[in-house]
């Protein structure tokens, strides 16, 4: 069964990723939870210590008399004397509960206090309406985020509920839990959700005044949130406005990347899809306008890359080709010699031409195995990891040269080492085979051979091995310079006649050399060698200084 890969391009990632950050104000906003949470204990604290003073000052007051209940112009004197010093309402109660005195009423004179009640309920309602319609509910931004608490509110609405701001407004004995709990000496507070225009919450602290250890009244401070609320609101707002903007950046942040990054890849992805054809043959024009390959970021490299791999790999195509085409033209001589040798000994009677032809056959099958090994060396060497060894460049060297020289004695050798180090960390198997190769070539041409071996430091572990191969032959032509590396190619016939070193030589050797210093990322270059007038092939390879020679 195959699997479902779901798909995930990369503009959606990023609109994700946005819009999470935008989210980032909404989450503040649920942060005003706990800032409303310490308001509200706060506000209550302040509460306490009004309700403590006031209480304080009765009993002080009630104990240089000889009254045992606190009085309505006692309690009434002492809000007065406060001068208006006070952020909440203040009303004093006898024990029975009975208003007595009214923070709220001292402004209005011969008035009743239930009539002062309504008034100040009529008030409050009307100032925290004004200012919650001022500041959130005649905005858009309130409007729109608020749809939800609305409906919320609709759906489930606060557990207490009245009809005024005041959940004393109108009564005559005060019998709220905070009161009853102020009647027994201990100290009272009761949090309430109250109506009258609009949901605000009442905070109401009662503490009991004492005499001989007796309650003889009660300090009843209350305070409503509209006021916190009213910040909250304004927060709220703010912070919506933040979010509305964010997202508003977002979507064109997320425009400009899906312009700038998403449609480019689809069109690069697109095209390196359409740059070949079923049969694996490149289009050169698909690749020369691959999208990005002018821009100076992540995406012009990549474009860059691509290009650079496909015309890689269409080298390698044609390699392999040409490769191929060449073995098969290289073979067909050989085989259509033998062929052609097999069939006149057929016909033939003479036993000297038997004997001829016999030896011309024994001949090109040797040509042809020096070919197939020559082709099995280039294929080993592409694609190929070699382990690298500590090479005695020195003695190394010395032995290649001496193994070859045993079959041309009359050959002159100069080995020169000019190196920092003793050991240099190299594939021995390859490093081989280009000296073995080189000096094979001079040796065909040439009685002088001077090899010199020598290092350029770039840095402390990174250095370059330039081996230099030098003859005294005819030297190469500026015309076979630039074809001599070519696989088959080879101009020996031409100035030597020895049958079997046209045999023996396959014209794969300096092909070799050069696949080996591309494998190595290396270069290779030919040139006339100004002291003994023949060839000198020069070769730069990068290698590591071995730990060992460091030490």
């Amino acid at each position: 069964m195959k699997k479902l890969r779901l798909r995930f391009p990369i503009n959606i990632q990023i609109s994700i990723f946005l819009i999470l950050v935008a989210f980032i104000p909404v989450a503040a906003m649920m942060m005003l939870k706990t800032y409303e949470s310490q308001m509200l204990t706060m506000m209550e604290n302040s509460n306490v210590q009004q309700a403590r003073i006031i209480s304080a000052s009765l009993e002080l007051t009630i104990s240089d008399s000889e009254e045992t209940q606190i009085n309505r112009t006692t309690s009434k004197q002492l809000l007065q004397n406060m001068n208006g010093k006070f952020d909440a309402r203040i009303r004093i109660l006898s024990k029975a509960g009975e208003l007595l005195a009214d923070s709220s009423t001292l402004e209005l004179e011969n008035t009743e206090n239930s009539q002062s009640e309504q008034a100040y309920s009529s008030r409050l309602n009307s100032l925290s309406i004004n200012n919650e319609k001022t500041a959130a509910n005649d905005t858009f931004i309130y409007k729109l985020f608020s749809i939800p608490i609305r409906i919320y509110r609709k759906l489930k609405p606060p557990a207490a509920s009245f009809t005024s701001a005041d959940f004393y407004s109108g009564k005559i004995i005060y019998d709220g839990e905070e009161v009853k709990a102020a009647q027994q000496g201990r100290y009272g507070a009761k949090t309430r959700i109250s109506g009258g225009g609009q949901v605000s919450v009442t905070l109401y602290s009662a503490m009991p005044v004492f005499k001989d250890n007796e309650v003889i009244g009660i300090v009843l401070v209350s305070r409503s949130t509209w006021r916190i609320l009213q910040n909250l609101y304004e927060l709220r707002i703010d912070l919506a406005k933040v979010f509305l903007w964010s997202l508003v950046f977002i979507l064109i942040i997320a425009v400009f990347l899906t312009f700038r990054i998403s449609v480019p890849l689809k069109k690069l992805a697109r095209q390196t899809s359409e740059c070949a054809d079923k049969k694996g043959r490149i289009d050169a024009a698909v690749v020369e306008k691959f999208t990005g390959l002018k821009r100076k970021d992540e995406i012009g490299d990549l474009s860059r890359s691509f290009k650079t791999l496909i015309k890689k790999l269409d080298s390698k195509i044609h390699y392999t080709q040409a490769f191929a085409s060449d073995v098969n033209h290289e073979f067909k001589n050989p085989l259509a010699a033998i062929r052609s040798s097999i069939d006149i000994l057929k016909d033939s009677s003479d036993e000297k031409e038997k004997e001829e032809f016999t030896q011309a056959i024994v001949d090109e099958v040797n040509h042809l195995e020096h070919l197939l090994n020559g082709v099995r060396g280039i294929s080993k060497i592409e694609g190929a990891e070699l382990p690298k060894e500590n090479l005695p460049i020195k003695t190394f060297t010395q032995n290649i040269a001496d193994s070859i020289l045993k079959n041309n004695p009359d050959v002159r050798f100069e080995l020169q080492i000019n190196t920092k180090t003793d050991t240099i960390l190299l594939e021995p198997d390859y490093y081989e085979r280009i000296l073995s190769n080189l000096i094979e070539n001079a040796a065909g041409f040439a009685k002088h051979i001077r090899v010199i071996i020598e290092t350029i430091s770039s840095n402390k572990t990174n250095q370059t091995l330039v081996i230099k191969v030098a003859d005294n032959g005819p030297g190469i032509s500026e015309e076979n310079a630039s074809k001599i590396f070519d696989r088959f190619y080879s101009n020996r016939s031409q100035s030597l006649k020895d049958s079997k070193n046209k045999i023996a030589h396959t014209g794969l050797g300096l092909s070799i050399v050069k696949a080996i210093c591309d494998e190595m990322e290396g270069e290779i270059s030919v040139s006339r060698d100004s002291e003994l007038g023949g060839a000198l092939f020069e070769i730069k390879l990068p290698f590591t200084v071995s730990k060992k020679s460091e030490k």
